[in-house]
């Protein structure tokens, strides 16, 4: 019997070490033991961070669980129950109670170990995704990272994947007009306000159109097909056009619709379609523009900060804001409304103090820094002052137009309109090395 058990010992042991899941998980675990200063390690599996997008907390929670199996198929670890504390104190509170020094022991011990493990850098590519797996000590002296892990995800029933919409939606539209040659694609548009994923969905839709534009039987036939993207805010009005809509439901479930017409004719519908969007790397978040924008800016407080001098301000008061820089830069500020017009505020031309270039350390208010008339709040309302920081300057073309906007020294701003509001800021946002500072105006 004790030759069966060893036999047995043997080949679970030679099992291990032949299974190239775990096996590649050695060198990372050498590594921790390194860090840890023993061989037997305690380890808690954190998991992802709750703000990355490209896993749903189903998928996370999946991967977790399976990073963990992985791990201690290994036979070199222990798991603390870091990430399962909450269930567990839930259960105890419900059955035998708990005291608050008790509840934060057990907290205190669901976390202990030689380092906890997060998951970091997750990427997914269809029903798979690849995570590294970063080990910290207790003390944060140490640390060790994995190579990438690739684990199988499962996508819930009833979730369609993106890309085959969207190659759907074009191959159905190429069978309803088989003869066209250009086609103009709305940006999709978000139900409730503004989300990146529309304009996520927007790009992969332009993907698939432009794979049809070059299909070897479309090439071969000499039948082109001109693919346009409109700018946002501008109505589409081709012969042919594609236009979507993307909505988040009150269960946070993800769903897009498009269709394509021609002539205000709808040919090619998808009809409305729960998606998947955890590859696509967006916010599906519904916000009010000023809103997202503030959410969507490239920020760097490293860099540069703007803030109002008074939130509210009231009637009467001296509009003011404070604006910091930690880097050498050249300034574009506007005022933007909710309606997606604004106001160029600085530079100003004429100004030499306002064409300048910001230097680290220097601290400006705006107007009275700049020597122009000061502001005095009036009536109720809420708009945002933004501001872009480019080391070099804005590229000519996008400098000409932002100027071409700003006020003068013996004029005003020209207003601009939704549809400039959304092309410039996607022009500059796309511009190097920028940096964006927001700060709510608000007058009550």
């Amino acid at each position: 019997m004790t030759g069966w058990v060893v036999l047995a010992g043997l080949f679970l042991s030679s099992s291990a070490q032949a299974n190239p899941a775990t096996a590649s998980l050695a060198p990372f675990l050498d590594a921790v033991s390194a860090c840890a200063g023993h061989p037997d390690l305690t380890l808690a599996v954190i998991g992802v961070e709750p703000s990355q997008a490209a896993l749903s907390r189903e998928q996370a929670e999946e991967i977790r669980l399976a990073v963990e199996s992985r791990l201690q198929a290994t036979g070199r670890v222990k798991l603390a129950a870091s990430a399962d504390v909450v269930r567990i104190k839930a259960l105890r509170e419900g059955t035998t109670g708990l005291s608050g020094a008790e509840a934060e022991s057990q907290i205190r011990e669901a976390f202990a170990g030689d380092a906890s493990v997060f998951l970091v850098e997750p990427r997914r590519a269809g029903e798979t995704a690849a995570i590294r797996l970063q080990a910290i000590t207790r003390n944060a002296a140490c640390k060790a990272t994995s190579e990438p892990m690739i684990v199988p995800i499962r996508v819930g029933a009833g979730v369609s994947d993106v890309d085959a919409v969207m190659q759907g939606a074009v191959k159905a539209f190429a069978q309803a007009a088989p003869n066209a040659s250009a086609i103009e694609v709305c940006p999709f548009v978000a139900e409730g306000g503004h989300s990146t994923c529309a304009g996520a969905l927007t790009d992969r839709l332009m993907i698939a159109l432009d794979a049809e534009a070059r299909a070897p039987n479309r090439v071969l036939k000499g039948n082109r097909l001109d693919v346009r993207r409109r700018p946002p805010a501008t109505a589409c009005s081709g012969a042919l056009t594609a236009r979507g809509r993307f909505s988040m439901d009150q269960q946070r479930q993800s769903w897009m619709e498009l269709e394509f017409q021609r002539d205000g004719a709808v040919i090619a519908p998808t009809g409305r379609r729960r998606i998947g969007i955890e590859g696509l790397g967006c916010d599906p978040t519904p916000r009010p523009f000023l809103d997202h924008l503030a959410a969507t800016a490239r920020t760097d407080g490293g860099r540069l900060t703007v803030a109002a001098t008074a939130t509210p301000f009231s009637a009467g008061q001296r509009l003011e804001m404070r604006i910091e820089s930690r880097a050498r830069q050249s300034l574009y500020c506007w005022v933007v409304a909710s309606d997606e017009t604004a106001y160029v505020a600085l530079p100003v031309r004429g100004n030499a103090a306002s064409l300048a270039p910001l230097k680290p350390g220097d601290t400006r208010r705006y107007p009275r820094g700049y020597g122009l008339d000061e502001i005095v709040a009036g009536e109720p309302f809420e708009n945002l002052f933004a501001c872009f920081g480019v080391e070099d300057g804005l590229p000519p073309e996008l400098a000409e137009r932002w100027l071409a906007a700003a006020p003068a020294a013996d004029g005003e701003a020209r207003l601009l309109q939704p549809a400039d509001v959304l092309d410039l800021l996607d022009k500059i946002r796309a511009t190097p090395g920028v940096t964006e500072a927001t700060a709510r105006i608000v007058v009550r």
